[in-house]
């Protein structure tokens, strides 16, 4: 009997030609004759080993035709820039070269379903899973497939990159790349270069035989005004004269309109810039100029004008009622505060706008934060100026999203263009995690690394003055030595308990909570820091050992039997602060800095630390102190040469900053010593990592620092993943 189809024709099934093989056996076709069936053997592993197919399958490679060279050359700089991205990448997705082989890839990343299935995609012989140190192993004849596996944002180390191209030059890659050529050198436009040309403001110079990173050739108009510029400084009367770099930077701040001074800290950009102000003044560049800079720095810039200028300047302070009058003044120069920009942006605006005017954003980083008020308003305000120069040492302090505002304000989008979601895209690796909170899902940024560092670089190159103090100060060295103390007892105990907390705590949340409370995590660890450093400061009826002071008491009598020494010392702790302030007042005179004291009395700390022999100790929180100011004794009898670290926290900016108080112009030491007080075991030794971490990211974009100088200071590359903190806490 047939079936009958929709046609009504009807269908006969034929029978199997061949014996049907079902899941319990055979069945015979009786009709034909017998055939003994034998189903295919895949291939027997005696052991999973890497070895690459052409070897597996026995094919002669070295007759191989060898790659045009000018698609060796292709591929190797595309490797070289991704490699280059990844310097800058703090990312758990590594490939690592194996030191047990020359063939194999090591190649480790947090857990991603989706990679791994593309990894098991390999062919067998060329990936292995290593349990024992929870990585892939993988052929290096794979690289190109596994680049694009694991997709962008990913560290290539230094002896993976050399492998690579090592291989690549070898028989077995001309084997097999005209097959997979393409896969690199089609992504060549996710690693294209800018367009520097289109790109660049039209009025950037740089003037000739200065230490700027980036050079022009200038016109013949430019030439004539930088003769003019030069002509005007050497007849200048200066009542302290400058170094060579100094009038280099002045030349440099008088020829552009727009321009960012990125000189280290303690290279003297306040003296180029107060300098240059009155010069511009001098030869009607412009007719007035408004300064803008931290309240802490005020009194400084106050100083240096008095310096560089007899023409009498304006500071706007006070009640509104006085700043008001004072913004009627005739003075051609302002000083003012981040806060009181924001608090005057009409009335500055105005004034700004009713002449030729220049503005100076002096610790420029206050504006980083292209949403923040201060920001807001001082873009406002810059608009109306023709003229604009930023200055700061510190333009990276954590990240390079830290830039754009900064730039933005200065030049409207010259350098970085006005669009931050296409800067983002450009130059940072930003992983978007999507958190559920309640009922509704966030989504959240969280910056992994710089990519196009070398675009980036160039960027900043092109409108900013930058130089190191040891390109152009004699200044002595910076010895920094850990000073590792063992807690004991009663606040060994106490560490261990408040650490047990926070661990459990943090065990307990899902990873998406965790990067939620990310922040507040941070908080958690810094208790674990005050407790190492003065456990008072949590429970106040402590009275068990205390390491560091204990430590601390020592360095401070070695140190102080010399009567010519001052030292500063440093705590993150206001109470810290306050209770080492009342623990030395008597035995060396110490005096306090924190942003708890008002202006005056900061002002009156530093005073006497500079000009008292009595004042042996200044003590204070690298917040309230790192900008700006100098901390050396005007008594050339007396030196500050020794600096203490108490304690550290995550913020690398304010690290830097502190110790270019005492390594600056007017140090006249031997040598800077630069002491951490460090208890072994415990959370310091973490933050101390991530301190250099930071510290390399930024010397890297701006100064192009070698990876060997940055390793002896670095260590291991720290990871702030879940996991990576309990660890640290158990």
């Amino acid at each position: 009997m047939g079936f009958r189809g929709k046609n009504k024709n009807t269908y006969r099934p034929k029978p199997p030609k061949q014996p049907i093989r079902l899941a319990f056996g055979l069945i015979e076709d009786k009709s034909q004759a017998s055939t003994e069936y034998t189903a295919p053997v895949p291939y027997q592993f005696e052991k999973q080993e890497i070895i690459g197919t052409l070897v597996l399958k026995k094919i002669n490679y070295e007759k191989a035709k060898p790659l045009p060279e000018k698609h060796i050359q292709r591929v190797i700089k595309n490797i070289a820039k991704i490699y280059e991205e990844g310097r800058y990448l703090n990312t758990n997705t590594i490939i690592d070269a194996d030191i047990e082989s020359d063939i194999t890839l090591k190649v480790s990343f947090n857990f991603n379903q989706n990679v791994i299935d593309r990894i098991k995609g390999l062919d067998r012989n060329e990936r292995q899973w290593d349990q024992e140190n929870k990585l892939w192993r993988v052929f290096i004849g794979c690289f190109d497939d596994l680049f694009d596996i694991v997709g962008r944002g990913f560290k290539l180390t230094d002896s993976a990159y050399e492998l690579i191209k090592t291989f690549i030059h070898s028989k077995y890659y001309a084997a097999i790349a005209p097959g997979k050529l393409g896969k690199l050198i089609l992504r060549e436009s996710m690693f294209e270069e800018f367009d520097l040309n289109s790109s660049l403001p039209q009025h950037v110079s740089v003037v000739p035989g200065s230490t700027a990173f980036y050079h022009s050739k200038l016109t013949s108009e430019q030439s004539e005004k930088l003769s003019a510029i030069q002509k005007q400084i050497a007849n200048f009367k200066f009542k302290r004269k400058p170094y060579s770099h100094q009038t280099v930077g002045i030349e440099f701040i008088m020829q552009n309109a727009t321009c960012a001074l990125l000189d280290e800290m303690g290279c003297g950009k306040s003296f180029q810039i107060a300098t240059s102000i009155a010069l511009l003044l001098e030869n009607k560049s412009i007719e007035k100029c408004l300064i803008v800079a931290p309240k802490s720095l005020i009194r400084t810039w106050k100083e240096e004008l008095s310096l560089a200028t007899e023409i009498p300047f304006t500071i706007i302070e006070g009640a509104p009622a006085l700043r008001e009058k004072l913004l009627k003044s005739e003075n051609k120069i302002f000083i003012i505060h981040y806060e009181g920009v924001r608090l005057e942006k009409e009335k500055l605006a105005q004034w700004i706008d009713s002449g030729n005017s220049m503005v100076v954003f002096d610790e420029s980083q206050r504006i980083k934060n292209l949403n923040a008020q201060t920001t807001i308003s001082s873009k406002f305000v810059r608009n109306n100026a023709k003229r604009c120069v930023i200055a700061t040492g510190t333009p990276i302090a954590n990240r390079p999203i830290d830039l754009f505002a900064q730039y933005y304000v200065m030049d409207n989008g010259e350098t970085f263009g006005s669009n931050f979601s296409a800067f983002k895209n450009t130059f940072c690796h930003i992983e978007i995690l999507e958190i559920t909170q309640g009922r509704k899902k966030i989504k959240i940024e969280k910056f992994l690394g710089v990519k196009n560092g070398d675009d980036l670089r160039k960027r900043i190159q092109a409108t900013s003055l930058r130089r190191l103090k040891k390109e152009v100060l004699d200044l002595p060295p910076i010895i920094a030595k850990d000073y590792v103390v063992e807690l004991q007892a009663e606040q060994k105990s106490l560490y261990a308990k408040v650490r047990d907390n926070i661990r459990n705590e943090i065990e307990h949340l899902s990873e998406e909570e965790y990067r939620l409370q990310a922040n507040n995590i941070i908080v958690r660890l810094l208790r674990l820091s005050q407790l190492t450093s003065n456990p008072i400061l949590l429970d106040g009826r402590y009275e068990g050992s205390n390491a560091k002071i204990e430590e601390l008491d020592n360095i401070l009598n070695d140190v102080f039997a010399d009567d010519t020494k001052k030292i500063i010392l440093w705590s993150h702790f206001v109470g810290n602060v306050e209770y080492l302030d009342k623990k030395y007042k008597e035995t060396w005179n110490s005096v306090s800095h924190t942003g708890e004291m008002s202006i005056e009395k900061r002002a009156q700390s530093v005073e006497d630390f500079q000009n008292n022999p009595e004042c042996r100790l200044f003590i204070a929180t690298p917040q309230s102190a790192k900008e700006g100011l100098t901390l050396l004794p005007r008594d050339d009898k007396m030196k500050a040469d020794v600096m203490i670290y108490l304690d550290l926290n995550f913020d690398a900016g304010s690290y830097i900053q502190s110790q270019a108080r005492f390594h600056r112009i007017g140090q006249n030491t031997d040598k800077c010593l630069v002491i951490h007080l460090i208890a072994s075991g415990t959370i310091d030794e973490f933050i101390r990592k991530t301190i250099i971490d930071k510290i390399q990211t930024a010397s890297q974009i701006l100064d192009d620092a070698s990876q060997e100088a940055l390793s002896k200071l670095r260590g291991e590359t720290v990871k702030f993943g879940k996991q990576d903190v309990v660890n640290i806490l158990n």
